[in-house]
């Protein structure tokens, strides 16, 4: 296998965004937004299925110096064009006190059919996730890193909890998001594949008995894309500032990374089962950083920060190639200060406002955009 890792393992970055007014609420604006961004964005900038939320998707980034340009564009793009109509940018994996009964879904055709197919699952969907693409050409070690890089989905969620509160409660986990979300089809810590052709086999079946129309309708936490070359991370909630982004980023390309270098060596990395890992994801939900995940190796349960300098040395042969030590570092600072949940409950705990999280969220949404 020839592979070049500073070259070859390309990044693009999803982030969907809450757009909110000057009291903190939700609000219906996509369409006006999506008018006004048009012309300067184009197809880097979209609806979602609920009209109060805006997507954004970088260029394809040959590294992360270059996804840090992108995110800049575009987050701070949108902060500025909704300032002018009063409007702000959020980002976090759930609101805090709007309730998905007050918000409407987007007009189009595809949203309406999966509004008719799914019901109140669709309406209910007032979440907001950070995905992360990393190319990979061959198709086959798309298959074999998606088997591997699974056991790492608890870690990058973990790092990236950003949602404590639903419909104005606190609900004692860090990503309820994820619980939301696990409600649809499809959905949660992926099988394990033989093959490439045992995917498109599975995907073709599923089509053929009607219950999806193509490969778009599989929403693993980590998929390969059913269009582009890529492995797509879904696992993560909406990071709330630009550096934790890039850091998760940086951190899912490093993880391809070493996993294809690995492979490269003739050597490996010990496949789990998916009920193994999805007990990690639940504890990742409930705790975030502040817990404890199982080294299934060693049959034991091990503290996050512990797990993520645990991680930061396993990456540590492959980030200088890929030019993103610095954000991958980044972890360890968000496993000692605490993830955006955690600051999130911090300001509750002070002022007893949601309105007060959704303005530190709104706040640490624009920092290091160069904003003035």
């Amino acid at each position: 296998m020839t592979l070049d890792l500073g070259r070859d393992l390309t990044i693009g970055i999803e982030q969907e965004f809450q757009i909110i007014d000057g009291k903190g609420e939700l609000t219906h604006h996509i369409d006006t937004l999506l008018q006004s961004t048009r012309e300067q964005f184009g197809e880097d900038v979209k609806a979602e299925m609920l009209q109060s939320v805006v997507e954004i998707g970088t260029q394809i980034c040959a590294n992360i110096g270059e996804a840090r340009s992108e995110l800049i564009r575009l987050r701070g793009g949108l902060v500025e064009i909704l300032a002018r109509d009063g409007l702000r940018l959020a980002s976090a994996g759930t609101h805090p006190f709007s309730h998905w009964a007050d918000q409407r879904v987007t007009e189009a055709d595809r949203y309406k059919m999966l509004e008719d197919e799914m019901q109140d699952l669709v309406r209910e969907l007032l979440i907001f996730g950070t995905h992360v693409h990393v190319g990979i050409p061959d198709p086959e070690l798309r298959i074999d890193v998606m088997n591997e890089a699974r056991y790492f989905l608890p870690h990058m969620l973990a790092l990236s909890t950003s949602s404590p509160f639903w419909l104005g409660r606190k609900t004692g986990l860090k990503s309820y998001r994820s619980v939301v979300w696990s409600r649809f089809p499809r959905s949660g810590i992926p099988p394990e594949l033989n093959s490439y052709g045992e995917l498109n086999g599975l995907i073709e079946l599923l089509v053929k008995t009607n219950c999806i129309d193509d490969g778009k309708k599989v929403w693993w936490d980590l998929r390969p894309h059913h269009i582009y070359p890529t492995l797509e991370f879904r696992v993560c909630d909406a990071v709330t500032k630009i550096d934790e982004a890039l850091c998760l980023a940086a951190i899912t390309q490093a993880i391809c990374a070493k996993l294809l270098k690995l492979r490269r060596d003739n050597l490996g990395f010990r496949r789990y089962s998916p009920h193994l890992i999805a007990e990690n994801k639940w504890r990742a939900m409930r705790h975030g950083v502040s817990g404890q995940l199982i080294d299934f190796g060693r049959q034991a349960e091990v503290p996050m920060v512990e797990l993520v300098d645990e991680l930061l040395e396993f990456l540590d042969d492959v980030v200088d190639e890929l030019g993103c030590r610095e954000e991958v570092a980044y972890a360890a600072t968000i496993a000692r200060e605490g993830t955006s949940a955690d600051r999130q409950l911090a300001v509750f705990e002070a002022t007893s406002s949601y309105h007060a999280v959704v303005d530190s969220i709104a706040a640490e949404t624009v920092e290091g955009l160069g904003l003035s």
